[in-house]
């Protein structure tokens, strides 16, 4: 397959290290290479994957690495033979660094009993061996590992670097990307793109393509109107019966969309309450917890609209006391 039939998003894979987008305080970081072990976290599409490839790439180009996909190697038993092995016997090149690279993506996928495992892993080789870890969910990695490697989270901190992040995806997409292809996009909607899939630049790839397709943006996803999200924001504030909150989600949301509606309920509801509700500013402390805490379970809710009627619950229980 040549190079124009790749899916765009696959075509346009940051390949060295002036290619990907990060934010200021990880690329700094980075700028002398790896010298411990880290946990890359935060949403998908955040270019996670593609560091951990360059830097070894980049710093390291003759060191011996293993990368391994955990949403397919999750036995322990790949731990104890594969990495084991690889740890042990795989023989050192002429280089200037005696360090080998272990690299697993999706870490969140491995069993606890594989994390334990690997906690004596990493003082074990802790000498020859350097470990990457990437993970959306960093909830779901135990405490022993985190207060042995080093986390960066890759989601923006504030307001600023949402700002220099949506800058810098769309100076990649407009100056670099659309050029290249010999194509335009009306800055209106390109805008639009991004705001829609951001953080996501994998996402948002996907939809310049379909948009460069078919002339109009994609909206047959899980996005919903400014409306329904200011109504979703009222609506934890009036007093509404079981029966109503359940129609309110099955007829806004449904069970396809509660990740949305739990997406709508973090920054975002913050921004609006900081606005809109001062009087409830103190009070998100507890909220912001509601989504923390409940955002790991919806992979395995039985239910989605069950586990969002118990969001609503909770964050009405909360808005409605006194601080």
């Amino acid at each position: 397959m040549s190079v124009n039939e790749l899916l765009l998003w696959e075509k346009w894979r940051p390949k060295n290290y002036e290619d990907i987008i990060l934010l200021p305080r990880i690329r700094k970081k980075f700028e002398s290479g790896v010298n411990q072990h880290y946990i890359f976290h935060g949403h998908h599409g955040t270019g996670k994957t593609s560091l951990s490839r360059i830097l070894i790439g980049k710093y390291h180009k003759e060191t011996p690495f293993l990368e391994l996909n955990c949403s397919m190697d999750t036995s322990i038993e790949v731990l104890r033979n594969e990495i084991d092995n690889f740890c042990k016997f795989t023989p050192m090149m002429d280089t200037d660094s005696d360090i080998k690279f272990v690299f697993l993506d999706e870490f969140e996928r491995v069993s606890v009993n594989f994390q334990d495992a690997f906690k004596a892993f990493i003082e074990k080789y802790n000498n020859k061996v350097r470990f990457i870890i990437t993970t959306n969910h960093i909830n779901k990695i135990i405490d022993g590992l985190k207060s042995r490697i080093k986390t960066i989270n890759f989601d923006c901190q504030s307001a600023d670097e949402e700002r220099f992040l949506k800058q810098e995806i769309y100076k990649r997409v407009n100056n670099i990307i659309l050029v290249a292809e010999n194509k335009e996009i009306p800055k209106k909607e390109l805008i639009s793109i991004i705001t829609k899939k951001f953080p996501d630049f994998r996402a948002t790839l996907v939809d310049v393509q379909s948009y460069l397709e078919t002339g109009s943006i994609d909206s047959s996803d899980n996005t919903i109107s400014n409306k329904v999200k200011i109504d979703l924001y009222n609506f934890l504030y009036q007093e509404n019966d079981f029966e109503k909150t359940y129609h309110f989600l099955m007829n806004n949301f449904g069970a396809d969309k509660i990740d949305v509606m739990i997406n709508l309920l973090g920054r975002q509801f913050i921004d609006w309450c900081i606005k809109e509700k001062r009087e409830s500013v103190n009070k998100l402390f507890e909220t912001a917890y509601v989504i923390a805490d409940y955002s790991s379970k919806l992979e395995t809710a039985t239910d989605p609209i069950i586990l969002g009627m118990t969001i609503i619950g909770k964050f009405r229980d909360i808005l409605k006391n006194p601080v």
